[in-house]
């Protein structure tokens, strides 16, 4: 497994292509949510792109943002698993590298999310701590979470 960390502008077409396929499969079709995806966040000062690799085919990915972006801290966000590899612990392995990409890139800052509620478990095993009341967003049930570093 090979991984990939890298701001907007080093995506190259291809990246960029698998990656909204990935979400748009995942995050639309498959949890039938309409969203608008491409919200201008992608491609903001900062914002980086984690990707994980089998061979050239990107099978976890997750959307780093600087803070003031989508929170007041750095952020993480778009954590998706392609369908064909869950189950394998690719999830855990991608929330762990997200996290120390994220704190690499803004040392000493906390991270929040936008969970899943579903998910509120898997990301407290990492530390993340809830920090908002459960609320429903595009349909689907969230709450805020936060990892202090």
């Amino acid at each position: 497994m090979k991984i990939l960390c890298v701001p907007f502008a080093d995506l190259n077409t291809a990246q960029l292509y698998r990656i909204l396929q990935l979400r748009s499969e995942v995050f639309v079709l498959e949890q039938t949510c309409i969203y608008q995806d491409l919200d201008d966040k992608d491609s903001k000062t900062g914002a980086h792109h984690l990707m994980l690799l089998d061979g050239q085919d990107i099978v976890g990915y997750a959307r780093l943002l600087p803070a003031n972006v989508s929170y007041d801290t750095p952020s993480i966000g778009r954590i998706l698993v392609a369908p064909s590899k869950r189950g394998t612990g690719l999830g855990k392995e991608l929330i762990a590298k997200s996290v120390e990409f994220t704190q690499s890139l803004w040392p000493e800052a906390a991270i929040t999310i936008g969970a899943q509620s579903h998910l509120s478990q898997l990301y407290q095993s990492f530390g993340f701590i809830e920090i908002s009341e459960h609320y429903l967003e595009d349909d689907i049930m969230h709450v805020d979470m936060r990892l202090d570093n």
